[in-house]
């Protein structure tokens, strides 16, 4: 039976967040909005590039739909110039995943980051790693934690979802595997607290990424 991995990518892969700082504050100068800091968008990210903005704009413009519509545009724009600026795998990362391919795993992205950029940091950060499927934020699928992109994963690789995992570093995550009656597992280095991960319904926490070669463990 095939065993099949499904990793988010912001706080779990990589770490992005300086890089969607700039993003934001890049649009929020072009417009007057005071800046945000790192520790904001911390607060602010997992529900996708839309969301995102609305809650890092001035709270008398969240409710306009066309502004947000307007300013997750001119965040795009901006980054698209920053996004591979100081974004970086975390340590050890590259090392399990090249182990858990050589295993035979099928390893998948999916992240409520727009697609676009799923796809070039992926390719930038992991060009040795063979990805079945990498997935953002697009009009093919909802974000998560809507399952229909889990469930397009797990046909696509003919896998089941008693052997399908997500690995991820947010409740957003958690929630999604558990939609998807997959087994959800959390790891610790990234945007959002274990204790958080736990009262999702984690399976378990991996507080490092050399840890990660044990996720076919939890894979029936």
């Amino acid at each position: 039976m095939i065993k099949t991995i499904i990793f988010d990518l912001d706080g779990t892969l990589a770490n992005t967040i300086e890089d969607i700082t700039s993003g934001l504050n890049g649009m929020l100068n072009e417009y007057g909005f005071p800046l945000v800091t790192c520790d904001d968008t911390l607060r602010n990210i997992n529900n996708g590039a839309l969301e995102l903005v609305r809650r890092s704009i001035p709270a008398d413009k969240r409710t306009d739909e066309a502004f947000v519509k307007e300013a997750k545009r001119t965040y795009e724009k901006y980054y698209n110039k920053c996004f591979n600026d100081t974004t970086y795998a975390y340590s050890g990362i590259h090392e399990a995943l090249i182990k858990l391919q050589e295993g035979g795993y099928s390893l998948n992205v999916l992240s409520n980051k727009q697609d676009e950029f799923v796809k070039l940091i992926v390719k930038k950060l992991f060009p040795d790693i063979g990805f079945d499927f990498v997935i953002g934020q697009s009009e093919a699928f909802p974000t998560k934690p809507d399952p229909a992109a889990v469930f397009h994963i797990i046909k696509g690789v003919g896998s089941s979802t008693s052997s399908t995992t997500i690995v991820g570093d947010s409740n957003v995550d958690m929630i999604t595997a558990k939609n998807a009656s997959i087994v959800p597992l959390g790891v610790s280095w990234g945007y959002r607290s274990s204790d958080i991960l736990l009262e999702n319904g984690a399976k378990h926490i991996f507080t490092n990424a050399a840890e990660l070669v044990n996720i076919p463990d939890f894979l029936i």
